[in-house]
This record gives C-alpha cells, structure tokens and sequence, in this order.
C-alpha cells in the first residue's frame, strides 16, 4: 500500500526505529478510529482526522480526548456525485428538483455533523463507511457523497474502478475547515511531542531544500530524546522526503497544491481558527487537583506577562516605583489574561493577578 499519510506513518517509524524501521497498517473506519486508537489496537492515527476543540477535549465515541499535531493539511468538505444534485447541494436546497437530493454521509466525522446542520435529515443517509457509500451511489440509494477537497478527483476513478458509469461532477464549495492532524492518545507527551517534530522536520526539510537524496545533510536533534535519537530526522527524511516530495509523489497528480498548504517564508500572517467541534457536548469537568479547579478554588487567575520598562539612556529601568495593579494593566498580553480569566471564573475578567516577568530588555520577549 502506497499513500501519502501511509508514508507521514513511514516518517514516524523511521525517526523511531532507525533505517531498519517496520510498521503495521491497522485498517479503521470513522466510527472505530478513536476507539481503537484510546484502547491501544494502533500507536498512533494518521487517517485524515480533523483537530476540533471537541476531539481535544472530549471525544464522543471514545469519552476521552486526544492529543493532535499542527495540522499537516488544511482540506475541506465537498459535495460530489450526480452533477445536477451536486448543484442543488451547493446551493444548499432541497425544494422543487432538488427535493429528490440524497446525501451519503459517514457517521462520526465533521462531515457528518456539518451536514446535519445543513440539509433536513430526510435528505441524508447515514451510513459507516466510505465503501458503503461507493455501494450506495453506484446502486441509486444516494445521488450525492462527500470526500475532502483534494480527494474529489481520485475519487472519481475509484468509482469509475468499481463500476460507476454515472455521471459525475465535484462540487464547488468547500463547507467546512478541516485541519487533519495527526493524532495521539493524551497522557503520553512525548511520543506526541515525538510525532510533532518528524512532521516538523519534514516541513523544514522542504524549507532548507533538504531532500530524501541529501537527508545526510540535515541537522540533528542534539539530546531531545536521548543520544540514540540524534539521526531521527535524517531517518524520516530518508525513508520518505521532505513534505514536498510526500506531496508530489501521491497528491500533486490529483489535486493541486493549496497556497495555504505551502511553506510559509514570511511572506503570509495568515490565521486559520480551528473548528470548535460540537459545542453541545458535555465533557468531564475539570481535572481533579488540576490547574482549572486550583484557579476556581483561589477565585483569580495568576497571569505571567512581561513588565513594561522604559530605558534611559544604555539602561532601563522602571517605570513607576510601584508595580501597578491588574486593572491599569494594557496591552495584547494583558487582554488574552483578561479573556482567559473571563472564560474559567465565568465572565469575571477583572479577576486577574499577574505574576511578572521582568525583561532586562524591552526589544524582544522570545
């Protein structure tokens, strides 16, 4: 099997075995892969999973939440199938030609969710998997299924394999944010700190023009994780490419590279807010003994931000003999101190004491 998260799962391998690395592929579906992944059936889930605010928290299927990587794509939903009723989709009705729209959608994903928001339920067919939704269009059950953005034209000649010789058109709007990330059980930080930096390096080595014919080249981690881990990141390297490569290997044939999706020199300050997930769900209060129930007990929030100086000459010095209070305090330190006070004592936002940080020097705050 060959594919573009298999060989992100080669990289992880490599940086943890060494060039002589071995993984297993355990087949999963939308509805199992939490599951499986919280009861420890794989190490680790790189399966086109998207990072909510939910999932990190509370997880539905499995009741637990899981620990997510920066996002190794940014994608989105859309409607794909019979063009006409992938229109109607796109313009989201239901009414007059449209009223015959039947929407395959695969339960326990934001796919799912997203387009029970959308579409009334009589329009939408549950079902568990992406095989079981080919079946379902190929057989007339649906005339609409989704995929990600960058999946649509390979899905098309998948479909075409398994015997589709219906028409069939992608849709033009993408309906949701979906960051896919690759995903860890919490508890373990640094296997998920471990996983983060190969999907790192594999970005820097696109940066840095390291490729998988000079991974000899790149540099080593030092004592991250122990003197038997310093080539890690040459081992990715060497058994996949940097991120580039992976890219044009397995998905540049199909679906073009978003501008959103490249390295990123500096010449963007472009912020992508992650999708909250369901809002609805209840999930397991705070952490006994943890940081949120200490705050709640104490009744204010201890917030870390520098102490504004002015400088005289070579030196600085203070600008007032007294540390001013809370409430006098400005500045985009100071108000992210506010919301987060606001948000854990229940919109109490004055309810913040800070403990400072004095800064030497005024021009940075690495």
């Amino acid at each position: 099997m060959e594919g573009f998260e298999i060989d992100l799962c080669k990289a992880v391998a490599a940086a943890a075995l060494g060039s002589s690395y071995r993984y297993e592929l355990i087949q999963t579906t939308e509805m199992n892969r939490f599951v499986q992944l919280a009861n420890g059936e794989f190490d680790v889930l790189i399966a086109a999973s998207t990072h909510t605010f939910e999932r990190d928290v509370h997880e539905v299927s499995s009741g637990i939440g899981f620990t997510f990587s920066t996002p190794y794509m940014y994608d989105g939903m859309t409607f794909n199938g019979v063009p006409e009723f992938v229109t109607c989709a796109d313009k989201l009705s239901v009414i007059g030609e449209c009223a015959s729209i039947r929407i395959c959608s695969r339960i326990g994903t934001t796919w799912y969710d997203k387009t029970e928001d959308l579409f009334p339920a009589s329009n939408i067919v549950a079902e568990e998997s992406r095989q079981e939704s080919i079946k379902n269009l190929i057989e007339g059950k649906c005339n609409v299924i989704q995929t990600e953005r960058h999946q649509a034209s390979a899905s098309d000649a998948e479909l075409r394999a398994l015997g589709y010789d219906g028409p069939y058109a992608q849709g033009v709007n993408a309906f949701t944010k979906e960051p896919l990330a690759i995903v860890t059980r919490d508890g373990d930080p640094e296997f998920a700190d471990f996983a983060e930096l190969v999907l790192q390096s594999l970005f820097h080595a696109e940066a840095q023009n390291v490729t998988m014919m000079t991974a000899d080249t790149f540099t080593q981690t030092g004592d991250f994780f122990g003197d038997e881990y310093e080539d890690m990141f040459k081992n990715a390297l060497a058994a996949v490419g940097n991120y580039g490569e992976i890219y044009a290997r397995h998905l540049e044939p199909i679906s073009a590279r978003l501008k959103v999706d490249t390295i990123n020199h500096g010449e963007t300050g472009l912020l992508i807010s992650h999708p909250f997930g369901n809002v609805d769900t209840v999930g397991p209060g705070p952490i006994k003994g943890g940081v949120i129930e200490s705050i709640l007990e104490r009744g204010f929030l201890r917030c870390g931000i520098p102490l504004r100086l002015r400088h005289s000459n070579s030196s600085s010095i203070l600008e007032d003999a007294q540390e001013p209070s809370s409430d006098e305090r400005v500045g985009l330190d100071m108000e992210f101190c506010r919301a987060l006070s606001a948000s854990i004592l229940q919109r109490a936002p004055d309810n913040v004491r800070s403990r400072i940080f004095l800064l030497l020097n005024m021009e940075t705050f690495p």
